[in-house]
């Protein structure tokens, strides 16, 4: 029995091996596999695609522009924690007599300070000072948009969160014309 060899693509063909025959007399096979090369390994993969976003792009792939930062909360700052902490504490900061307040846009562009920190969200005015340091997106951009309506821009970057049930307990009043 005679071995010839198939060429792959883009091989330079050799001269066919001659079988040798082994010691006692029996017939010996012999077969080449040839081994996968990354690309081939690449085009062959069914999950996930590609181009799926489900496939982690190499950090210089993203924009700068488009990279959030990372921000590491301190111990004991989860969203568990932050549950457990707003029915622990008074995190309203309000006279519970003036309950629940009405607040115009310029009285709420006052409380922009990261002990006085107050937002409008759909409407609604929270004091959101004892939350700062449980935000996974840091005290920064809570900050900075302090004493604004945020709707907008809360809508932008957190469509899915329920931010009445996160704030609840520091929901005080509503915006007044």
């Amino acid at each position: 029995m005679s071995h010839t060899k198939v060429p792959l693509i883009n091989e330079p063909e050799k001269e066919p091996e001659k079988a040798s025959a082994p010691a006692n007399g029996s017939k010996t096979l012999r077969f080449s596999v040839p081994a996968r090369s990354s690309k081939a390994a690449q085009h062959e993969r069914l999950f996930p695609a590609p181009n799926s976003p489900q496939v982690i792009q190499p950090l210089s792939a993203t924009p700068a522009a488009s990279r959030r930062e990372k921000v590491r909360l301190a111990p004991h700052h989860s969203a568990l924690d932050w549950e457990r902490h707003k029915h622990e504490k008074d995190v309203k900061h309000i006279d519970p007599s003036c309950f629940p307040v009405r607040i115009t846009k310029e009285e709420l562009s006052k409380h922009t300070s990261p002990h006085d920190c107050w937002v409008a969200l759909g409407g609604k005015i929270y004091n959101i000072s004892s939350y700062l340091d449980y935000h996974p997106g840091g005290v920064g951009i809570l900050v900075k948009n302090a004493g604004k309506d945020c709707t907008a821009l809360f809508m932008k970057y957190h469509r899915w969160v329920n931010f009445e049930r996160i704030l609840d307990e520091c929901f005080i009043g509503f915006m007044v014309r």
